[in-house]
């Protein structure tokens, strides 16, 4: 794919990813519903294997910034995008499926306790109590955090590698 068609597929992927934070096309996770699986993952994770590492984080980019442009906390529109990011970098060196999955998971669930722990800590403590009222104790708030991280990331590669493989049979790419 020559460098203007993974560009244009770049700002489709963004544009549908925007497209679907505006419509609200999310659930919330039963245990801590202030995390949303978000079904704006799948049209970047689309670019990001279509046409690889730095598309995707392009197209993730612009997503984070017309969230923030539209009003969003930038802080959760920062963190939506660190998650994704970090499944992208955990993936994108290897072309095994069941090995970028794995991979971009684990990557995702690591990034993601970091930065949960910096938001409970460091930046928002007084959210921390807020949180352990769903979950009754730190580790619990940490696992079910994993745990949301595991499905929404593995959902997100998984569903995408199923487009992908489709498109790749109908579309010379």
């Amino acid at each position: 794919m020559n460098r203007t068609a993974k560009l244009s597929l770049t700002a489709l992927t963004a544009a549908l990813a925007l497209a679907f934070s505006v419509l609200k096309l999310e659930a919330p996770f039963p245990v801590l519903p202030y995390l949303k699986f978000d079904l704006a993952e799948v049209p970047v994770t689309l670019g990001f294997l279509l046409c690889g590492l730095p598309y995707g984080v392009a197209a993730e980019t612009v997503h984070f910034l017309g969230l923030v442009a539209r009003g969003a906390d930038p802080l959760g529109a920062f963190m939506k995008f660190l998650a994704v990011v970090s499944m992208f970098l955990g993936a994108y060196r290897f072309s095994s499926a069941v090995t970028r999955l794995a991979l971009g998971v684990a990557a995702r669930v690591a990034a993601m306790t970091l930065a949960n722990y910096a938001y409970f800590y460091l930046l928002f403590p007084g959210f921390l109590g807020y949180a352990l009222k769903y979950t009754g104790s730190v580790y619990a708030l940490f696992a079910y955090t994993a745990l949301f991280n595991v499905i929404h990331g593995a959902a997100t590669m998984a569903l995408s590698m199923l487009v992908v493989r489709e498109v790749k049979k109908r579309v010379r790419i």
